[in-house]
C-alpha cells in the first residue's frame, strides 16, 4: 500500500504544484493570485465536480467527520478551480459535505487554474487513492481515465501503482448487468466472486448465479469451479449431438482455462493423432495484453 500511495502522491503533487506563476489569467477580480496558498471561500459558491467517481457517501461517515470538524476545524483544505461564477470542486467532496452538515459557512480551499483534463485526473486519482471506494466505483474511475483522457490500461496502471491486469480486470466488471454491479458495489459480492460470472452469456442465468453465490456463501475458487461446471453443462445442452463425441475432460480443461483468463477459449482435440489446439479470443489490444501478461509473458 505504501508503494501505491507514493505513486499517487507524486502524481497529485505534480498536478497540484503546477502552474504557480502569477500571470494575468491567474489573478482574481481583486487582483489576488488565485494560486497563492489557502483561502477561505463560501461553501455556497462551490459546485460539486460532475466527474466525481464516488456515487455513494456513507451518511454515518459524513456525520462523524462533521463532528470532528466542529471540534478541530478542517485540517486539510479542499481543492477548487475558479469558474466564471463561483468555483468547481476538484477534490474533497467528503470534507465539503461534512462542513455543510457541521453548519460552516466557509471552507479552507486551494484555488487552482486547472484545465478540464487536469481537473478530471486529480479528481479521479484523489478518489482512487482512498481505500473505501467500492470495486465498481474504482472501475468507473479507471474507465473515465481511459475514455476522457485517452490513457491506455498500462498508463493508468502506472499512475495508480497497480498491475495492468488488475486495472483491466476491474474495468471488465462494468460489463456485468446493473443488478449484479449493485451487488458488487454493496460488497455483497467480491471482485473475485464476480469475475467468473463474466463468462456466462445468459443474463438471467448470470443473475441467478450471482444470488446463489451469496446465498451459499461460495468462495471465489468455488465460484470458478461452479461456473466452469455450469458452462460445460450449457455447452453440452446446446450441442449435445456434436459434443457427444468430445471427451468430457477436454470440456473441463476448456472451462478452467476460460475462467483463469476470463476470456472466451476454444479447445479442440483429435483422438486419433493426439494433437489439438487452444484458441484464445480477445476484443481489443488491451485485452490481448492482459491475456499475455496472465500467461507470464513479459
Amino acid at each position: 500500500m505504501a508503494a501505491k500511495n507514493n505513486v499517487l502522491g507524486r502524481g497529485l503533487g505534480n498536478l497540484i504544484g503546477s502552474g504557480n506563476k502569477t500571470t494575468p489569467s491567474n489573478l482574481g477580480s481583486g487582483g489576488e493570485d488565485v494560486n497563492a496558498g489557502v483561502r477561505e471561500i463560501k461553501i455556497s459558491e462551490i459546485k460539486v465536480n460532475p466527474n466525481q467517481p464516488r456515487k455513494f457517501f456513507n451518511p454515518e461517515s459524513i456525520s462523524q467527520l462533521a463532528e470532528t470538524i466542529k471540534l478541530h476545524g478542517v485540517i486539510q483544505p479542499v481543492i477548487v478551480k475558479k469558474l466564471a461564477e463561483g468555483f468547481e470542486l476538484v477534490a474533497g467532496e467528503r470534507r465539503l459535505r461534512a462542513c455543510k452538515e457541521a453548519g460552516l459557512v466557509k471552507i479552507p480551499a486551494i484555488i487552482k487554474n486547472y484545465n478540464e483534463k487536469d481537473s478530471l485526473e486529480i479528481a479521479l486519482l484523489e478518489n482512487i487513492q482512498r481505500e473505501d471506494l467500492n470495486p465498481i466505483e474504482e472501475a468507473a474511475a479507471y474507465q473515465q481515465l481511459s475514455e476522457k483522457l485517452g490513457l491506455k490500461t498500462s498508463e493508468i496502471a502506472a499512475r495508480v501503482g497497480k498491475n495492468r491486469s488488475t486495472v483491466a480486470n476491474l474495468i471488465r466488471l462494468l460489463q456485468l448487468p446493473d443488478s449484479v454491479k449493485q451487488l458488487v458495489a454493496s460488497r455483497k459480492l467480491s471482485e473475485g466472486q464476480a469475475r467468473p460470472l463474466l463468462s456466462i452469456a445468459d443474463k438471467r442465468k448470470l443473475e441467478e448465479t450471482a444470488h446463489k453465490i451469496i446465498d451459499q456463501g461460495m468462495t471465489a475458487r468455488e465460484v470458478e469451479d461452479y461456473v466452469s461446471k455450469l458452462l460445460g453443462e450449457t455447452r453440452q445442452t446446446r450441442s449435445s449431438k456434436t459434443l457427444s463425441k468430445v471427451d468430457p475432460s477436454i470440456l473441463e480443461v476448456e472451462s478452467k482455462i476460460r475462467n483463469k483468463f476470463s476470456t472466451k477459449v476454444s479447445v479442440s482435440h483429435n483422438e486419433s493423432t493426439g494433437r489439438g489446439k487452444i484458441i484464445f479470443f480477445y476484443s481489443s489490444l488491451d485485452e490481448m495484453e492482459r491475456i499475455i501478461e496472465k500467461m507470464g509473458i513479459k
